[in-house]
């Protein structure tokens, strides 16, 4: 276990040695490296020291401790810092807490309490360490999980999801334009029995590579595998290239030309320019639909979104009723996207007098849907009692229709009506688990040790997600509410008991009485003492 390093800062000579002498730092695993009168010369050199601990007076000439720790965390996060306070410097102390001090110890110092809250206070930074240890050597998982998650999830939510994750890694996603690729290996399972696991990951481990460095002077290059594909994520800034489109289909070009006579046949499909990285699963879509066109061209092709949609015929591309077309449906479904499906019937009503020649036909396409709906209405276990009985009166009345564009339109609004329950069943899901958490919250909050992992875990939830829904359906995060709680039960204490304060802050969940006294006073605008003694007075 590595020693500790600690610096005591104090204007007070005296007081310096007394802290140094007087602690069984070997006991603590830590060592006193640094001992100043003046703060400032802290505040110059933390930049160049790796410090666990500081222990410094509040109340100093020039700069004090406060301004010492703002100093300190602004440039050293992790550093943990314990202030020595007269009973004069509450205000002070109260500060410093909310700044990010661990704590603090009042004046005259009790050494043996001193070193206890130091032993305390360093546990936590070891702890620190190791998760930031943890995370760092996470963080390649962490990053495919994201771009992973930013390839499924649509537009709408995307960046309300996932941005949070992109600023915690650091990410660079401030390009002008985005566009996603999708190479298919069509032999996978061949490859996979001629080479064996190992051999055929190691070749696809290959291609990444070759990929990455062929797109590496673009902002943003990054390739996610995944089965038997792999998924390129590109980003470009306007005016660094004559045409992105253009450029990057020519590296997938000499990509494919350079891998024709390889151990995997390739099929390459490229998707649109989206203007903002939220937008990239709408350009991994578009690739994943044009590497189908393999099952019409055969396979070792690039499939070109912007082409296929030119040269689309009635004879070869997307005809109507196609499993294309239901999953298309399925999926604007999903997305509650009102205006899309208008679209889609709208443009269906066309295709299906194009492609087919009589009302057989058309019915026969209609049934294909609607019988596709009725699965993704089974698969989503939403209570959908009243739109299957809009379904089933379309399938009674489908000969009765005249035009294809009445079938149409009247299947537009079973997918409206499928829409609304959907939102209705997704904001009832998500009221019901936001009661859940207040619930936990009333029976807890006592604890001062409760947190949103410990709710999340009750609850089965991810944190994160958890977090994220709760202020969605709250308007306020959850810990937000969890002090909201402990300030109202303190205040029925204040007013309705002769507990001492320091009791009442145990019994809602403070284990520092003056942090207690600090949040009470931010939500009120008055100290326990002060609320106690109005209560007390009355109108």
């Amino acid at each position: 276990m590595d020693t500790k390093k600690v610096i005591i800062v104090d204007d007070n000579e005296l007081s310096v040695e007394g802290i140094y002498k007087n602690i069984d730092w070997h006991e603590l695993g830590a060592e006193v490296s640094y001992i100043t009168t003046n703060a400032s010369e802290v505040a110059d050199k933390i930049h160049t020291m790796e410090i666990d601990l500081i222990i410094s007076d509040i109340c100093m000439p020039g700069m004090n401790g406060l301004d010492l720790s703002k100093a300190v965390l602004g440039s050293k996060p992790y550093t943990k810092i314990i202030l020595i306070s007269a009973y004069d410097d509450f205000e002070f102390a109260k500060e410093a807490i909310r700044i990010g001090v661990c704590d603090y110890v009042e004046k005259p110092v009790d050494y043996a309490y001193l070193q206890q809250v130091a032993a305390r206070v360093l546990k936590e930074s070891e702890q620190e360490k190791m998760i930031l240890q943890q995370l760092q050597q996470s963080r390649p998982a962490m990053i495919r999980k994201f771009y992973s998650e930013l390839l499924e999830t649509s537009p709408d939510d995307a960046e309300f999801f996932l941005a949070d994750q992109a600023a915690y890694m650091g990410l660079d996603i401030d390009e002008d334009e985005y566009i996603c690729a999708v190479i298919q290996i069509d032999n996978f399972i061949e490859a996979k029995n001629m080479f064996g696991i190992e051999r055929y990951h190691v070749l696809v481990m290959s291609l990444a590579a070759e990929v990455e460095r062929s797109f590496s002077r673009y902002g943003l290059s990054y390739t996610l595998t995944q089965g038997n594909n792999l998924m390129v994520i590109l980003g470009n800034k306007t005016g660094t290239d004559d045409s992105f489109y253009s450029s990057v289909y020519k590296q997938f070009s000499d990509i494919l030309d350079k891998h024709a006579s390889s151990p995997l046949s390739l099929t390459i499909g490229i998707g649109d320019i989206v203007p903002c990285v939220w937008q990239v699963s709408t350009s991994y879509r578009n690739a994943k639909n044009a590497t189908g066109y393999r099952f019409i061209f055969g396979e070792g092709h690039i499939f070109n979104i912007h082409d296929i949609r030119r040269n689309r015929t009635r004879s070869a591309f997307f005809t109507a009723g196609t499993a294309g077309d239901e999953e298309r449906l399925v999926r604007l479904i999903s997305q509650k996207d009102l205006s899309g499906l208008r679209q889609f019937t709208d443009s269906l009503a066309v295709e299906l007098v194009d492609h087919y020649i009589d009302k057989n036909g058309i019915i026969a396409c209609i049934y294909s849907m609607l019988a596709r709906l009725n699965r993704f209405l089974y698969d989503t276990e939403v209570d959908t009692a009243q739109l299957q009985n809009s379904i089933k009166s379309m399938f009674a009345d489908l000969d009765q229709f005249q035009t294809c564009a009445q079938i149409c339109d009247r299947l537009y609004d079973i997918c409206a009506e499928c829409c609304s329950q959907l939102q209705e069943s997704v904001q009832s899901q998500h009221n019901q688990i936001a009661g859940q958490v207040v619930s936990y919250i009333e029976d807890h909050y006592m604890n001062a040790d409760m947190s949103i992992h410990d709710i999340s875990s009750h609850l089965n939830i991810s944190a994160n997600y958890l977090g994220v829904l709760f202020k969605k359906v709250k308007g306020h995060t959850i810990s937000d509410f969890i002090t909201t709680v402990r300030i109202q039960k303190a205040r029925e204490l204040l007013s309705c008991t002769q507990l001492k304060i320091m009791e009442i802050s145990e019994k809602v969940g403070y284990a520092n009485p003056y942090y207690f006294s600090a949040s009470f006073k931010k939500r009120t605008g008055q100290t326990p003492s002060e609320y106690r003694s109005a209560e007390q007075i009355g109108p």
